[in-house]
């Protein structure tokens, strides 16, 4: 499967909106441009830890780093999409080097279940839905606290990994190419990556932060933040032609969609209709087929509460008796 391949239906509102070319178009400096402020913001928030250690202190550096920590899997996202730069040997490398590995995470395996998602999402086999524990929704109220503090602690990760371990997402990507040799580019990337960031913390003399700020909020807090992202994407919407319909929006930037949509990902619709436009383009894209009034408003929203409201509403109780 080609890595630019797109999937996309919702022929209705394609047919009556196509976006100027212009904006398909990759700008390389966009993508290493944010790549680069990601990388800096962890920085900042390893370095402010240093230089005023406390406990508020340590505690702000975490959330931004576990923030900063899903800004680099929606980059991943964007390179898995062969967005991030034209040349696509390029876009991998960098992709694989400065947003997957760090999180130790194959570009190539997050690829083949990624444009599966995108040929239908919502399906029995959609990988994303399954993989993020969005396919059950609506649930109760309780429950979808239960599942964020889950987060929160690191239990839905060791819950997560228990799954991938007993084998229960196998079959679920695609078959795909990965070579020998690819698969130690990956873990050379996730080795070298990790290894760079203890290695700089050690020789400030605070090696364990790399467990406290590094390691910590990739188990809990970027649990949390990409699990409130992918709810908003696609919980409780049924697999649908039109993907118009079963995916949502959250129509302007703010404080929320810097902690829980970074990088124009909260453009979900537009992604889901033009998955080759990049993800600097999509605000300009959502503001064109506003205008034109394109986009289902029951599928748009200003924030996550609201969302996190709508797929929470039916109790859990009234849920299992239908």
């Amino acid at each position: 499967m080609a890595p630019r391949e797109a999937y996309s239906s919702g022929t209705e509102v394609r047919g009556r909106f196509v976006p100027d070319p212009l904006l398909y178009r990759p700008r390389p400096w966009r993508g290493l441009a944010a790549l680069a402020a990601d990388w800096a913001l962890i920085a900042a928030a390893f370095s402010a830890a240093l230089l005023w250690p406390s406990l508020p202190t340590y505690m702000l550096a975490a959330i931004v780093i576990g923030r900063t920590q899903l800004a680099l899997a929606v980059m991943m996202h964007e390179s898995a999409h062969g967005l991030l730069l034209p040349s696509q040997a390029a876009n991998d490398a960098v992709g694989q080097a400065f947003a997957a590995g760090p999180l130790c995470l194959s570009l190539k395996t997050y690829r083949a279940g990624h444009l599966k998602h995108h040929r239908a999402p919502m399906r029995f086999d959609d990988p994303v839905a399954i993989v993020f524990g969005v396919n059950d929704y609506p649930i109760g109220r309780r429950e979808l606290i239960l599942r964020l503090v889950g987060d929160l602690l690191g239990i839905g990760n060791l819950v997560t990994a228990r799954k991938f371990m007993r084998g229960d997402f196998r079959g679920l990507v695609p078959a795909f190419d990965n070579c020998a040799r690819h698969k130690a580019w990956e873990l050379f990337t996730m080795l070298a990556s990790n290894g760079l960031i203890m290695g700089a913390l050690a020789a400030c003399g605070h090696a364990w932060l790399y467990l406290g700020l590094w390691t910590l909020p990739s188990l809990t807090l970027l649990q949390f933040f990409g699990r409130i992202r992918a709810i908003m994407e696609h919980a409780g919407l049924p697999e649908c032609e039109d993907q118009s319909r079963n995916a949502r929006t959250i129509v302007r930037p703010s404080w929320q969609t810097f902690l829980f949509g970074p990088h124009g990902i909260h453009y979900h619709i537009e992604h889901h209709l033009f998955v080759r436009v990049p993800f600097h383009s999509l605000g300009r894209v959502h503001r064109k087929m506003a205008d034109q009034g394109l986009l289902p408003d029951a599928n748009l929203y200003p924030g996550y509460l609201g969302v996190l409201r709508d797929v929470s509403s039916t109790p859990s109780s009234e849920r299992q008796s239908k």
